[in-house]
């Protein structure tokens, strides 16, 4: 009896290890950059990368690994991809093999569980000759205008932000409104709009940091729709940077979820955490802190015109993406789209125009203050 209730425990320790990993579903997302396929696991895998020529593959191979995934279809794999196959080599081992239409680089790696996803498999492909500055075209500096303004529309891809009753994504809400402030901003003399991200794709907050220095930015504007447990809870507030704590519970809740967000975006944490504080300044923040206050009470201002503001006052707190650069820099919570009424609004172009058409008129009254207009 003794003998049999050991092997009972012995195979109940065993059987987890024995498990294998389950492939649960296969996404894709396409930047100017790169393509990024990511493997929803049922848990941690063993992996190996290769590549073949002749012609040009990658290949992955997963230990213990079994697919109940619905592979992506060829037509949706972006321009360096041509197909996705799946086989199994050997005994235990699940192999896919990216067929390329030219030679790329890739980069693979594991990704633990966070609050949206459990554990993923990202794979990064990104062409060999790839330029070395960021995809996004810099303002020419002979015709150079006035100011620069770098709109940040917050998350995308992989991390869609906040998630409405409805199924109304932040990153969406976000990315329209973002559009339409550029093409005001670029229509106006002086002025010149540039977006972090033109589609549904991540960047991680070490590179919105990059393309604000890249493009010699005057001002920073990141556009993010909050969400609460308390459903009641709506209106627009602004955020700057704190030198020394949040000045609510939420914003540092806030605080806390956005500059987790790489976690959830899909970025190697341990390199962009080194990155992030390579980049931190040493400067002075209290001439920055100033002027982004100054900012945002415009900002404020104007929004209240068109909509109802969950506080009248400036909020503070530690947002990574406002570290990291010389100048006022403000994140934008449009509205609540964990509110009812306003997800509604927020899914409307109408609201969006109104929305950007207050954050355009901000962005135009600083700008002729700092010039003594």
């Amino acid at each position: 009896m003794k003998r049999l209730i050991l092997g009972f425990v012995l195979f109940q320790l065993a059987s987890p290890v024995l498990a294998g990993v389950d492939i649960l579903s296969i996404r894709t997302w396409h930047s100017p950059l790169r393509t990024r396929l990511v493997f929803d696991l049922s848990g941690p895998v063993v992996y190996s990368v290769f590549t073949l020529t002749g012609p040009q593959r990658i290949v992955i191979d997963l230990k213990d690994a079994a697919s109940k995934a619905v592979p992506p279809a060829d037509q949706t794999l972006g321009p360096w991809l041509l197909a996705l196959r799946s086989g199994n080599p050997s005994n235990g081992v699940l192999r896919y093999v990216l067929d390329l239409t030219v030679e790329l680089e890739h980069d693979v790696f594991l990704v633990p569980p966070s609050t949206v996803y459990g554990h993923r498999l990202v794979v990064d492909v990104e062409p060999v000759d790839k330029p070395v500055r960021t995809s996004i075209k810099p303002v020419d500096s002979a015709k150079k205008k006035n100011y620069v303004v770098v709109i940040d529309p917050g998350h995308g891809g992989d991390d869609p932000g906040a998630l409405g009753r409805r199924g109304t994504r932040e990153k969406n809400v976000v990315l329209a409104i973002s559009e339409r402030l550029k093409w005001m901003l670029d229509l106006e003399p002086g002025l010149a709009g540039q977006l972090t991200r033109k589609g549904d794709y991540y960047v991680s907050l070490r590179n919105r940091i990059k393309i604000a220095t890249e493009q010699q930015a005057d001002v920073f504007i990141s556009v993010h729709a909050d969400s609460a447990r308390r459903r009641s809870a709506h209106g627009a507030s602004a955020y700057v940077l704190s030198s020394t704590g949040a000045s609510s519970e939420i914003g540092r809740e806030l605080a806390k979820r956005e500059n987790a967000s790489d976690l959830i975006g899909g970025v190697r944490l341990g390199r962009q955490e080194h990155s992030v504080r390579e980049m931190m300044l040493d400067m002075s923040v209290d001439w920055k802190i100033k002027e982004s206050r100054a900012f945002a009470g415009v900002l404020l201002h104007e929004l209240g015109k068109v909509g109802f503001l969950h506080t009248k006052q400036v909020q503070e707190a530690g947002f990574v993406v406002l570290k990291a650069i010389d100048i006022p820099a403000v994140l934008l919570e449009v509205g609540f789209i964990s509110n009812e009424k306003e997800e509604l609004a927020l899914n409307t172009a109408l609201h969006h125009e109104r929305i950007a058409g207050s954050i355009f008129r901000a962005i135009v009254g600083y700008c002729m203050r700092e010039h003594g207009q």
